[in-house]
């Protein structure tokens, strides 16, 4: 049990503490304006309270949805009641109005919320107090919403884009790590190319960058999916290095460019370390040009006919297809204006 909360990420105990704060001051706040201006007291905490997310567009994003909800649940619930022929009572209402906001749920999913304005309607009957049930309904659902909304702005907020960027950051991280495990792995025979713990690390930064970027309201999400496609494109070029490395019975250690790809795995790596680190990385990219060079002239110097030669080749492969989307990333990411061109 111990050892489960220990691997908990610390950006997962960082959302828990805030969203615990965030609702418990919603929760009050909440009860505190629905006694103020008599509205049901579980309806308006219980809508501020699962209004809020992890990040500000998150719950803004919520609220829009609450807010298209209280309006359609209203207007439908209301039309159903007055169509609805006098004395054939509460369970036909509610009957008759859930199946028209549920079908309506299935064509608009952001109608969830709906049913809540619907059943009130309906218990409240089919007298002149169904306008009233469902103003009062609606305006719960409304004010708990806002109550989200304004705690998530002024209690420990945590915006969308900066939530992407320590993200992102920790997915550059991930794949140097990954990037270096998968050169490794081409040089030293038994050496493992895909390390769980760090694929594991790679696919939870990406998965966590992608949840914070649907999140983004009012910034550039398309400039900050550039990035993130462009780090994603580059991992595929490094899943090449690790289907090298894992071909069967590889060839002993490659001398004749081991003094090459060591050079790129640290020139890469560093690039991409740099880039996490906020410095400017594009200046190491002429040093993996012209170490791709002269990587090119050991391989066109082997007997092509020969077995090593195939597995250099395919490594060689891999390493300018790195570079090519490790040019690409660095363009993307505004730190540098090499070109991102494949290197022959």
């Amino acid at each position: 049990m111990l050892e489960r909360f220990m691997a908990i990420h610390g950006e997962a105990w960082r959302d828990a503490a805030r969203l615990g704060l965030q609702s418990a001051v919603a929760a009050a706040a909440a009860y505190a304006a629905a006694t103020w201006l008599e509205l049901e007291e579980f309806l308006v905490v219980m809508m501020a309270v699962t209004s809020l997310q992890r990040t500000v567009g998150g719950t803004i994003g919520q609220a829009v949805i609450r807010l298209q909800s209280a309006l359609a649940g209203s207007l439908l619930g209301l039309v159903c009641l007055l169509l609805l022929p006098e004395g054939w009572g509460t369970a036909v209402a509610l009957a008759v109005a859930l199946f028209v906001v549920g079908a309506s749920m299935t064509l608009r999913p952001n109608w969830s919320l709906a049913v809540v304005p619907a059943v009130g309607m309906s218990l409240g009957g089919t007298d002149g107090g169904v306008v009233e049930t469902a103003a009062v309904t609606s305006l719960g659902i409304v004010v708990g919403a806002l109550i989200g909304v304004v705690v998530s702005l002024l209690v420990w907020s945590d915006r969308a884009e900066a939530r992407f960027e320590r993200q992102f950051r920790a997915a550059l991280r991930a794949a140097a790590t990954r990037l270096s495990d998968a050169v490794e792995a081409t040089l030293e025979a038994g050496h493992e190319p895909r390390v769980p713990e760090h694929v594991g690390a790679w696919n939870e930064a990406v998965w966590l960058a992608q949840e914070s970027l649907s999140d983004a309201r009012f910034v550039d999400s398309g400039g900050m999916q550039r990035r993130l496609d462009a780090l994603r494109e580059l991992h595929e070029s490094i899943v090449i290095l690790d289907r090298a490395a894992e071909v069967e019975s590889p060839p002993p250690s490659v001398e004749v460019m081991r003094d090459q790809v060591h050079a790129l795995r640290r020139d890469t790596c560093a690039v991409l370390t740099g880039m996490a680190e906020g410095r400017d990385a594009g200046g190491r990219m002429g040093a993996i040009d012209a170490t791709l060079g002269e990587l090119r002239r050991r391989l066109d110097e082997e007997d092509p006919h020969s077995p090593e030669h195939e597995v250099h080749a395919a490594v060689a492969f891999g390493l300018r297809e790195v570079r090519r989307t490790l040019a690409a990333l660095v363009e993307v990411q505004g730190g540098g204006g090499q070109e991102a061109g494949e290197v022959r």
